[in-house]
């Protein structure tokens, strides 16, 4: 009785976590607006212990904040500036990363990325955060196994700390994107992985970075809190 009562509520914990996980990305709730644990158990209809432990899930993955006396709140969008300085320290050490993985072409990496790519380009994007989470997961995947592929653990943990995918999908709602040019760039690193060309690689995917911040940047640059 007692396995049973557990998988009920992790279930049930994981339903709740993954509908206001998408109501952050699609802004139902606003940045910076606060999250009130007995409205949400109303609401859905459930106790105070599966909502709490959703948001705290939702708090380690910085898409809430949570302080002694306030509660829980939606975490504030970072500024335009924060972007660009993650996209420059990005290009520095993923690019790094990438070389380092021309040079070693570890098959198993290199399958893991030929995964991810191959199941982006099965799915199709929409607005609505169910729309293109799955995507956002996949690039995620793919830059992941890039980084931990250079063997440099410190960077592939300040890299998941920052979760730079998860940021770049709370813009997504306010800038649709076309998925082709993602996809394209994708397989231009991937493609130099392959080739064995490390300077390509790192150019490849410097490219990317800075063409994925540019779909976001027109938008930012307008956003007066910005």
């Amino acid at each position: 009785m007692l396995k049973k009562s557990v998988v009920t509520r992790i279930a049930l914990t994981d339903q709740v976590t993954a509908i206001l996980q998408e109501r952050i990305f699609d802004r139902a709730y606003e940045p910076g607006e606060k999250l009130n644990i007995d409205a949400l158990g109303r609401e859905f209809d459930v106790s105070s212990s599966p909502i709490r432990e959703a948001l705290t899930r939702l708090s380690a993955l910085g898409l809430v904040t949570s302080t002694s006396f306030s509660g829980f709140s939606v975490t504030p969008v970072p500024d335009r500036r924060w972007f660009e300085q993650l996209r420059d320290y990005r290009i520095i050490v993923e690019g790094w990363a990438a070389r380092e993985l021309a040079r070693r072409q570890p098959a198993d990496v290199i399958s893991r990325m030929t995964d991810s790519l191959l199941a982006m380009e099965g799915e199709t994007i929409g607005r609505h955060a169910r729309d293109y989470i799955p995507i956002s997961r996949e690039d995620e995947i793919f830059h992941e196994a890039m980084a931990e592929a250079s063997g440099n653990d410190i960077l592939v943990q300040t890299l998941r700390n920052l979760r730079p995918h998860l940021q770049h999908a709370r813009l997504f709602s306010r800038v649709p994107q076309n998925i082709e040019p993602l996809i394209a760039e994708h397989r231009a690193i991937l493609d130099a992985v392959i080739a064995g060309d490390p300077e390509a690689a790192g150019a490849a995917l410097e490219a990317h970075l800075i063409a994925s911040w540019s779909r976001y940047d027109d938008w930012l640059a307008d956003d007066p809190k910005n």
